[in-house]
């Protein structure tokens, strides 16, 4: 039987981890080992007080407790590849600091990877919630039956949908060491390149079933490592550090692109400047006109701007300011209605 570790890169979230680590042990059938890689954060004590206060609940050896701190901030590219290597399981189940497992999820990879073994790369559907996971806000799923999505049958810009959100990404942990790389760190994306690469192999695998809660509202800590520190700042999504996140994309895509004779650029670009678009203003009506304008030129500078989205959604903000968000929000409102009654995906 295929063992899977819980990984989780943790920072300055002891409270947050606190909640995950109790939905792992309450999950109906327990991981083979949760592994815990604390990156030198501000709040260390405080995270290996949590741990170590939790750590008698797993003296059954059901779950094996794997704890490490980080002797230097790798960030969370870094960290994420740490977690990967650190791990003695055969699959990896990555869960964000402040998301939460549910219930069925190990079952359900098992029997995933039971019946695909080649997909190295596994998404899935993923709950949001509000401070507490039984609080279910919306939930984001790309298909609707347990599959494997391959470049035959759908183009690249789907790549980003299946990884942008980190939490509950399971990746075959031999496979991914291989292909380990510094190249990319403080882009934010360290995912997007492994899933490329699985997209263009094996495919990327899909549990249709909602298999993790990630918290909403949570500011990034983002901009303590080096290679993080200089555009990003820790509480915020500034216009700067989001156009660095966007040009690892682009960066990667085009070195996948250059050394597998793949097409992945021009769709990610595309994807980018239209539909992701959206995802990114509607954060900005918080920041102010001025910060709308500033990540409208960051796109702008890495070529971005060639959909209406970017110029509309600008247009939008600047015109309303801060009442702009009343529209977003009452247009992911209608999204999730439709996309929940009627089953279309917008």
């Amino acid at each position: 039987m295929n063992t899977i570790t819980v990984a989780v890169p943790a920072y300055s979230r002891p409270d947050e981890l606190g909640q995950l680590i109790d939905s792992v042990l309450s999950a109906d059938v327990l991981p083979d080992e949760l592994l815990i890689c604390e990156d030198k954060s501000p709040r260390r004590a405080e995270i290996r007080a949590v741990i170590e206060s939790m750590r008698p609940r797993f003296a059954a050896g059901a779950c094996a407790l794997t704890y490490i701190e980080n002797e230097e901030n790798l960030g969370y590219d870094g960290n994420i590849r740490k977690i990967i290597t650190s791990s003695a399981s055969d699959y990896v189940l990555i869960l964000g600091d402040d998301d939460v497992l549910f219930k069925e999820a190990i079952p359900k990879i098992r029997a995933f990877v039971q019946q695909h073994p080649q997909a190295n790369f596994i998404s899935r559907t993923f709950s949001r919630f509000a401070e507490q996971p039984q609080n279910i806000i919306n939930t984001t799923w790309i298909r609707t039956s347990d599959c494997v999505i391959k470049r035959d049958d759908a183009d690249p810009n789907i790549i980003f949908r299946l990884c942008g959100f980190v939490g509950g990404l399971v990746i075959n942990r031999r496979w991914a060491s291989q292909l380990a790389t510094e190249e990319y760190d403080g882009y934010l994306y360290y995912q997007f390149y492994l899933a490329c690469l699985a997209y263009l192999g094996d495919g990327i695998g899909y549990i249709s079933a909602a298999i993790v809660g990630g918290r909403a509202g949570n500011p990034p800590l983002f901009g303590s490592a080096d290679s993080e520190k200089d555009t990003h700042i820790p509480g915020s999504y500034r216009p700067k550090g989001r156009a660095k996140m966007w040009q690892g994309l682009l960066a990667i895509a085009a070195d996948i692109d250059k050394a597998h004779g793949s097409n992945i650029y021009p769709y990610i670009r595309n994807e980018l400047a239209g539909r992701q678009a959206y995802h990114i203003f509607e954060m900005m009506p918080a920041q102010g006109r001025a910060a709308t304008l500033d990540l409208f030129h960051e796109l702008r500078r890495l070529k971005l701007t060639h959909k209406a989205m970017p110029w509309l959604l600008t247009s939008y903000i600047l015109v309303f300011g801060p009442y702009a968000r009343i529209g977003f929000a009452l247009s992911r409102r209608l999204q999730f209605a439709i996309e929940q009654h009627a089953g279309l995906k917008l």
